[in-house]
């Protein structure tokens, strides 16, 4: 079935069945397995894209199910696999299929309670172009969600992550950024809403323009100018104002990190998402995490980044051994930060 897939053969009933199986954490791995394998040995591959590149294939993809959600299974798969064949990523291949699952569950794009669903896996970004002419850049790990029926007037994300926003501007008719802490307004402006789950604070920062934060539950909006931050502690339940590096936290979207005095707990959390790695504080008294680190990641692989970070802080690293099993695809790489 999953060559029939790759060969673009398959039937309707074959092609709901490998969607369901994809569904199933027990089969999932196996059938990426599969689909990395045929990626690994297609000559095709062996190129990397660029970046840049991947993203508009991405979009395009994206485009055209929207344009084409009303019509047939068959003739949809059709025309996206051609994408992914010129992609040849391995990643890509399962965001085809849950977007095609996402399609075909809720039937066509016409039904105004059906959300269309885009996940960025760990290790990678994606930019997209919603309806409206609203651009918005995803980070690894990141969830977002809108109306398939996206119109002026409901004009509203959810999102779980981090995204950076360049909303097209409509006084009228705000643009509104969902998230479990509370709703980022906006008419018209460029931001950065960070709320991944397991994170203490989530934040938005203002590049330009202007935004209005309500806090979930409350009535109160806390209006932000450009070049600040809105921090909410969630132990505390504090919102809290201030000046903002906006390069810093907008840098991601250029392809790089920067640190500028960061705890070393902040670090690893963003260098795990950025590398799709894992990576463990040995840190039994706590203070090792409180370490700050201020340094820029772009082209560097993560050995390079930590290596540069046990030396500046004579720490200790070591890469702990990981063994493929039949239903890995790729093992996250893992690593150990400790005292000397």
């Amino acid at each position: 079935m999953i060559q029939k897939y790759l060969n673009n053969t398959c039937t309707e009933p074959e092609l709901d069945e490998l969607i369901q199986l994809f569904h199933r954490e027990d089969y999932r791995n196996q059938i990426e397995l599969l689909l990395y394998e045929h990626w690994q040995n297609t000559p095709s591959f062996q190129q990397q894209l660029d970046e840049k590149e991947l993203g508009k294939m991405l979009h395009a993809i994206h485009q055209q199910m929207r344009i084409d959600g009303g019509k047939s299974k068959k003739g949809l798969l059709k025309r996206l696999t051609n994408y992914a064949v010129r992609a040849a990523a391995i990643l890509f291949i399962p965001l085809l299929i849950g977007s095609l699952w996402m399609v075909y569950q809720n039937g066509t794009y016409s039904g105004s309670d059906t959300m269309i669903t885009l996940e960025t896996p760990l290790g990678s970004t994606l930019k997209t172009t919603l309806p409206d002419g609203t651009e918005v850049w995803q980070n690894a790990g990141t969830t977002l969600k809108y109306p398939a029926k996206f119109t002026r007037r409901n004009r509203q994300v959810e999102l779980v992550g981090e995204a950076y926003f360049h909303v097209s501007s409509d006084k009228k008719n705000p643009f509104y950024v969902k998230t479990t802490d509370g709703t980022v307004k906006v008419t018209g402006t460029r931001f950065d809403v960070s709320a991944f789950p397991d994170d203490d604070f989530s934040s938005v920062v203002l590049e330009e323009g202007a935004v209005a934060y309500q806090l979930a539950g409350s009535g109160q909006e806390v209006a932000l100018s450009p070049s600040e931050q809105l921090l909410y502690a969630r132990e505390m339940g504090s919102l809290v104002k201030r000046t903002a590096d906006v390069e810093k936290y907008i840098s991601w979207t250029e392809g790089k990190l920067i640190f500028r005095n960061d705890p070393l707990s902040s670090v690893v959390l963003r260098l795990e998402r950025w590398y799709n790695a894992d990576i463990v504080l040995d840190d039994p008294t706590g203070k090792l995490g409180e370490h700050p680190f201020t340094m820029t990641v772009q082209n560097e692989t993560l050995p390079q980044v930590l290596n540069y970070i046990s030396q500046a802080a004579d720490l200790s690293l070591r890469k702990d051994d990981t063994k493929s099993t039949s239903t890995a695809v790729l093992v996250k790489p893992k690593y150990t930060i400790s005292k000397n």
